[in-house]
C-alpha cells in the first residue's frame, strides 16, 4: 500500500522511528504490534501499512488518542489499527491481543526503563521493540534495564541528542 506521511515538524525521535521502521521492514515481517504511547499514530499508521499488520495504539490523552483516530482515517487505516486510550500496560486489550512480535515505545527514558519487565512480558520470543525518546543521557540507563532482562540491541540510529534502539528479545533470556 503506497503511504505518504508528512514529516514537515516531526519530533527528531519520532524521525528516527520512522527511520527504524524502514530498516526493520528490510529485515523481517510483523503482524501484530503494539504501538506504546502512540500519540499522534504516525508510527501506527507506518507500521501498519508497512507490513499490512494488525496495530494495537495505546495512549493515555484523549488528545492523542483523537489526533491519532483522524490520522488512522485519513490512511484508511481502520481496519487495521486499533485504538485504546489507557495507562500503560494495565489494560485487558492488551494482555488478551498479547504478545506481539514488535512494540513501539517513543516515549521518555524513565517509561522506557519502569516498563521493562512488561515489554518483555508482552514480547513474543525472539521479538523485537523499538525504543526511542530517550535522551543521550539517559541511554546508558536504558540500555542496562534491558540488557538485565535478555535484550540485545541490533541497532541504534541518535539524532543528538535523541537516541533510538531496536532491541530483540533473546528467547532463552533470564
Amino acid at each position: 500500500m503506497p503511504l505518504t506521511i508528512e514529516t514537515e515538524g516531526l519530533h527528531p525521535s519520532t524521525g528516527l522511528c520512522l527511520e527504524a521502521l524502514q530498516w526493520l521492514h528490510e529485515q523481517r515481517d510483523f503482524v501484530n504490534i503494539l504501538d506504546m504511547g502512540c500519540g499522534n499514530g504516525i508510527l501506527s499508521v507506518a507500521a501498519a501499512a508497512i507490513w499490512d499488520a494488525k496495530v494495537l495504539a495505546v495512549d493515555i490523552s484523549e488528545k492523542a488518542i483523537g489526533d491519532a483516530a483522524e490520522n488512522i482515517k485519513k490512511h484508511g487505516l481502520e481496519e487495521q489499527i486499533t485504538l485504546l486510550r489507557g495507562n500503560g500496560f494495565s489494560d485487558k486489550l492488551i494482555n488478551v491481543e498479547s504478545p506481539y512480535d514488535l512494540i513501539i515505545c517513543n516515549m521518555l527514558a524513565e517509561f522506557t526503563v519502569e516498563t521493562v519487565q512488561e515489554v518483555k512480558k508482552h514480547l513474543a520470543g525472539d521479538g523485537i521493540c523499538l525504543l526511542a525518546g530517550i535522551l543521550a543521557w539517559k541511554a546508558e540507563e536504558v540500555k542496562t534495564a534491558y540488557s538485565a532482562l535478555g535484550f540485545e540491541i541490533i541497532k541504534q540510529i541518535a539524532n543528538s541528542p535523541w537516541q533510538a534502539y531496536i532491541l530483540r528479545h533473546i528467547i532463552d533470556a533470564k
